[in-house]
């Protein structure tokens, strides 16, 4: 006999109702569904599943990053990395149980791993919460046209400037930042190859975006970079 699996802790639960997917959810509603769920910390380069895989769990990332890919004629393509709060392989467990990306660890991760089974067999009952739920998932899907519009319609420097411009909290001013991971991968993720992230970032030296040697960056102006992000006037 397997041993039980403790419910999640109140810290569990907080970060779940700050996650699209649970929020809105009572914490009973939250606890229920995600019984027999387990915190797992997983190691740098673990591969959490591959692309085609049955789902017998999804996951929720509560620290940590993970990279998203799809594999086309045998190349890797990232599609996304995941970060603390994001849902991963809801899609596939809404839809033919099977994972339609593969899911890496960066460097380190903990994911809350939650039975796919039993969360859908108490979903059966529960009408408001797969309409709660679908609709967390629909706005998901319009953030991803958005992204794919970007990567299409701005330029290197204006995807390079928004993606640093997410990794910080100040709206005004200067701030510092480091890349969160590999810039190789952020390249991969923005859409560009590694010479035109280089380039890139020469470009928004000008607008007083420094880079330096440890994969620090110091914005001067916050307010500046974002004004031109948003320019329509892509030339």
């Amino acid at each position: 006999m397997s041993e039980a699996v403790p419910p999640p802790d109140k810290g569990v639960l907080l970060q779940l109702q700050f996650t699209p997917l649970f929020s809105g959810l009572l914490e009973a509603d939250i606890r229920d569904l995600v019984a027999g769920a387990e915190l797992v910390p997983l190691g740098h380069e673990h591969q959490l599943y591959s692309q085609g895989d049955a789902v017998e769990c999804f996951y929720v990332v509560m620290d940590g990053h993970v990279e998203l890919s799809v594999d086309v004629d045998g190349r890797r393509s990232v599609v996304e990395v995941a970060r603390k709060g994001m849902v991963l392989g809801d899609a596939a467990l809404f839809g033919d149980g099977h994972f339609l990306m593969g899911a890496r660890v960066l460097t380190s991760a903990t994911v809350l791993a939650i039975p796919a089974r039993s969360f859908l067999a108490k979903l059966e009952a529960r009408f408001d919460i797969i309409t709660h739920m679908l609709s967390t998932m629909s706005f998901r899907l319009r953030m991803l046209v958005r992204q794919i519009a970007e990567l299409k319609l701005k330029t290197t420097a204006q995807r390079l400037g928004s993606f640093l411009l997410s990794q910080v909290e100040a709206e005004e001013g200067q701030a510092t930042l480091r890349f969160p991971y590999d810039k190789r991968l952020v390249a991969d993720e923005l859409g560009m190859k590694p010479e035109s992230l280089s380039r890139a970032l020469g470009k928004l030296a000008k607008l007083g975006v420094e880079s330096l040697p440890d994969n620090t960056v110091v914005i001067a102006d916050v307010e500046r970079l974002r004004e031109f992000c948003v320019e329509d006037d892509m030339g």
